[in-house]
């Protein structure tokens, strides 16, 4: 009976005009936008696929909240034979008719803030194949959570997810699918964009995801940014200057010991200065609960500049020994000198009475 109405609409259609074929397409009791398509019959499957826009859009990733913020055009395609015109073009509609047809009700999981676009109108647009076929297109700008493992830091490489479900239509309503069939999402980055400043996309992997709720079972699909830090930043304003740091410390070594206040110095300066490094290194992470790679190397470094003043100080420590030891020494022989004075005139008196 379902069909059967289609059907009869579709002869019905054929002889109006564009205007009267949309208030015929859109009128009660034909088509209802709170039930969706193939409604007690079977799931709607849902295509999903995005282009991301600018060279800029994947570079927002802030390691302090674990986030990273995109800047996409997302496309969604099922088929509602409700909205079969009869037509073999395609017709694009005004977004003005996006509230009289049903859409799915998509939301990205791990988002944590997202915004649609409204400069100078709304930007989405809405297309109506043959055969009820409905393109859904509109641009987002989302700031999406990304659980970083930093131990490598900065010479890591982090997954970051983008996940899409249904908020409402468990998976007995919606099937969703990517508009793809491979697993390989670079097509949706533009050649531009994969090199970043301070990352490189090295891969987007594509996959299908179910959810097992209290309340049922739900689809969706899963996008996976790979990206690998580029370190340059990190070996000139990091590394560089603590090795520097470092060998600066080690020219105490060539200075005489008597120059204590040279020594003292170039010692205190260098442990300050690695401290500096260490903590604005720090400040710029989160407070994590293991120790970076970075980290790593910037405590070796402030132990080496620390040992140089302990080696200083150990060397003063020498030197002040060997000076009460040759102190003891003069004063023993200046002692037997003095023994040995009194002991000869005695001898000399002696000498004479015999």
């Amino acid at each position: 009976m379902f069909l059967y109405s289609i059907q009869y609409s579709k002869q019905q259609l054929s002889n109006l005009t564009m205007t009267q074929r949309l208030d015929s397409l859109f009128k009660r009791p034909r088509y209802d936008p709170r039930l969706r398509p193939y409604f007690n019959e079977k799931p709607v499957t849902v295509k999903v696929g995005f282009w991301v826009k600018s060279v800029l859009a994947i570079d927002a990733i802030n390691e302090m909240n674990m986030d990273f913020g995109l800047d996409i055009f997302l496309r969604q395609r099922w088929t509602d034979p409700r909205l079969d015109h009869g037509l073999r073009d395609t017709l694009s509609l005004s977004n003005t008719i996006i509230s009289q047809i049903w859409l799915p009700d998509s939301y990205f999981k791990n988002a944590k803030d997202a915004s649609f676009h409204d400069v100078t109108a709304q930007n989405m647009m809405i297309t109506i194949g043959p055969s009820g076929v409905v393109d859904y297109n509109a641009r987002v700008t989302l700031k999406a959570s990304c659980p970083m493992d930093l131990k490598l830091y900065p010479m890591d490489v982090q997954h970051c997810p983008l996940i899409i479900e249904s908020y409402g239509y468990d998976m007995n309503n919606i099937a969703y699918k990517w508009e793809i069939n491979s697993e390989d999402g670079m097509s949706f980055v533009p050649s531009d964009m994969k090199m970043l400043p301070q990352f490189k996309l090295t891969e987007l992997q594509l996959s299908l995801l179910y959810t097992t709720y209290v309340i049922g079972n739900w689809s969706g699909v899963k996008a996976s940014f790979t990206l690998q830090r580029l370190y340059s930043y990190q070996v000139i304003h990091l590394y560089g200057p603590s090795a520097l740091i470092v060998t600066l410390s080690w020219l105490t070594f060539l200075l005489p010991r008597s120059q204590s206040p040279a020594r003292v110095t170039l010692g205190v300066t260098s442990v300050l200065t690695i401290v500096t490094i260490l903590t604005m290194s720090n400040n710029a992470m989160p407070k994590v609960n293991y120790v970076k790679a970075i980290d790593k190397y910037l405590i070796v470094s402030f132990l080496f500049v620390f040992c140089s003043l302990v080696e200083y100080a150990f060397v003063l420590l020498l030197d002040r020994g060997k000076r009460k030891f040759e102190q003891r020494k003069r004063d023993l022989k200046n002692f037997k000198d003095k023994v040995k004075q009194r002991k000869e005139p005695n001898s000399e008196g002696i000498n004479r009475v015999t």
